[in-house]
């Protein structure tokens, strides 16, 4: 056993530095596109995050947050109030926050080991703001869908984590009268400049891994589309799954119906890819136990993906006039082929909804 697994290593490393060295140009243009990802999408986005929730959890109780917002999920969830921030946070800033933000609570000895696994589970996912600019809009060309998108792919964590909570044997859901757990340490830290400055270099630290995963995923990705053109439907979806954004280009481009694009992308995202699984498990320092619980509970999410997918599939859309080129519906509703322009100024035919 011990042997095959050197082997396959070997064929690995050996697969990876030929396509380095037989194929430069494609390398370099594929970590150059991963950089500019890390460079435009992660640093400012990220960055200030990373700072200020590294901030507050030293020096904040969840508290004195709002309870208007806290409250309806620490009773819907079942959790404490800094799992409810874990969830709030993983919702809106998108990978790999909500894990970052679980395992950071965890060593701080701010909620318990149940209720780290049981904010894995769900509480990592991609951002509204990229389901709706990049997924959507950009690469779908379905603005008209992208709050049925936003539903399909956070909704099925949303349905996975309410299930853990009031259903699910394991990770056991915290039971307590009020649905918050006390803290085992409630010592918050004043501000001060060493703080700030550990703070920011936690950040920074977190930022540069981050970015060193989507350069080694960007070129893996890269000689995978070398080594295995994406043609057959089963490879493409395959190839999908190693890196979300470059994996949602690939069934955005392809020649799928737009049904199957539509929920091929929707399990793309809401799984996350492989580069966000890796980033995820080094940023949260996660053990094998919680990288394990929290792959199966990405598996689970896709499935519920794929199955709100078909679900909202059959609702269509109002009709609607396309300013630029005149509509024509059809006298039975059924979807119109619609010419659509694409970086390169290329037609291609575009299924959409009426």
């Amino acid at each position: 056993m011990q042997k095959k697994k050197q082997t396959k290593r070997i064929l690995l490393f050996l697969f990876l530095f030929g396509y380095l060295l037989l194929y430069p140009e494609s390398a370099i243009s594929s970590a150059r596109e991963g950089l500019l990802l890390w460079y435009h999408s992660v640093v400012p986005v990220i960055f200030p995050f990373l700072f200020l929730s590294n901030l507050a959890i030293h020096t904040l109780k969840p508290e004195i947050l709002p309870k208007i917002i806290l409250a309806p999920l620490t009773r819907l969830f079942r959790c404490s109030a800094y799992g409810a921030f874990v969830i709030l946070a993983g919702f809106l800033c998108g990978f790999p926050i909500g894990a970052k933000l679980t395992g950071e609570l965890y060593r701080e000895k701010k909620i318990s080991r149940q209720e780290t696994l049981f904010l894995y589970g769900f509480a990592n996912n991609i951002s509204p703001g990229f389901i709706f600019s990049y997924l959507a809009v950009e690469q779908m060309k379905l603005p008209g869908r992208a709050g049925w998108f936003l539903l399909q792919i956070l909704g099925a964590a949303l349905i996975k984590g309410w299930a853990d909570a009031h259903i699910s044997v394991h990770p056991k859901a915290p039971q307590s009268g009020t649905g918050v757990l006390p803290s085992v340490t409630d010592s918050c830290a004043p501000i001060s400049f060493e703080l700030i400055d550990r703070c920011i270099y936690d950040a920074v630290n977190s930022v540069l891994r981050l970015g060193a995963y989507i350069l080694l995923f960007a070129i893996i990705s890269g000689a995978v589309l070398n080594a295995v053109p994406a043609r057959n439907p089963i490879v493409l979806v395959l190839l999908s799954g190693i890196e979300v954004t470059n994996g949602i280009r690939l069934l955005a481009e392809s020649s799928l119906s737009t049904a199957a694009k539509y929920i091929a992308v929707s399990a793309a995202a809401a799984f996350g890819g492989l580069s966000a699984l890796a980033q995820s498990a080094g940023i949260a320092r996660m053990d094998r136990e919680a990288f394990f619980y929290y792959i199966k509970s990405r598996v689970i999410i896709t499935l519920l993906a794929v199955l709100l997918s078909i679900i909202t599939l059959s609702i269509p859309l109002p009709k609607r006039q396309n300013p630029q080129q005149p509509a024509v519906y059809s006298s039975k509703d059924q979807p119109m082929a619609t010419a659509q322009n694409d970086s390169c100024s290329q037609y291609h035919s575009r299924t959409e909804w009426s």
